[in-house]
């Protein structure tokens, strides 16, 4: 990742992403899970440890990795808050991690992150999450859909702009053809509604035609 992308995420981002999330945003998507007292699990760009409290106490390990070191220290904050014992936090770019643990993790997830990274480097990514998991393990991706019809007024600059974040917001077909790329098997694509107000509007995406610009979320699983 550029060294203009990774400024982003210092203090101030880590300030209002603590303030602006929704815990329904993730909740929703455990019963989507394949998790058990069992799973050693990888929380890859875990931010400030969202999943933590949701994820730890169903699996016997969980690990958060970020590059960003304001967030692992909020992440940190939070499970001594919380007093979560089986839960740890590293501070590394995600291929230089996975590089030090092959074939070890039962279950990795990337939640709302990869739209954070350029094609080529998420091709990379994925590449080396694979290779830190274990035979048959599962790796769960979440993100927004490219065909939801906010994302493309945002992409049209049309009434509303793109977070800058957001530097490849995909569609369901991209990110699928990207994880086969990077050698998983079996993926499969539910999508979802919006986790705010925009839920409303999720009945709409049943009709045809217009449908399929009113899926909002992209909850991909794989397999190693």
């Amino acid at each position: 990742m550029s060294d203009d992308l990774v400024s982003l995420y210092g203090e101030e981002y880590v300030s209002k992403f603590e303030v602006n999330q929704s815990p329904d945003r993730l909740h929703r998507l455990l019963p989507l899970m394949d998790l058990t007292p069992q799973s050693i699990v990888a929380d890859f760009a875990c931010g400030n440890g969202m999943l933590m409290e949701l994820v730890a106490p169903m699996v016997q390990k969980y690990v958060g990795v970020d590059f960003s070191q304001s967030f692992i220290e909020a992440a940190n904050r939070k499970r001594d808050r919380l007093a979560i014992r089986n839960a740890s936090f590293v501070c590394a770019r995600i291929e230089d991690f996975c590089a030090e643990y092959p074939e070890y993790f039962d279950v990795s997830l990337v939640m709302d992150a990869s739209e954070h990274i350029p094609d080529g480097e998420w091709t990379s990514i994925l590449s080396g999450i694979r290779s830190s998991m274990k035979s048959g393990g599962k790796l769960y991706v979440h993100t927004p859909n490219a065909d939801f019809f906010l994302e493309i007024m945002k992409s049209k600059h049309f009434l509303v702009r793109q977070f800058r974040e957001h530097v490849a917001v995909r569609t369901p077909s991209q990110n699928a053809e990207m994880l086969y790329r990077a050698g998983f098997s079996r993926v499969e694509t539910i999508l979802l509604p919006h986790y705010n107000f925009l839920k409303y509007l999720h009945p709409i995406s049943f009709l045809p035609k217009v449908g399929k610009y009113f899926k909002a979320r992209i909850f991909v699983s794989a397999e190693k």
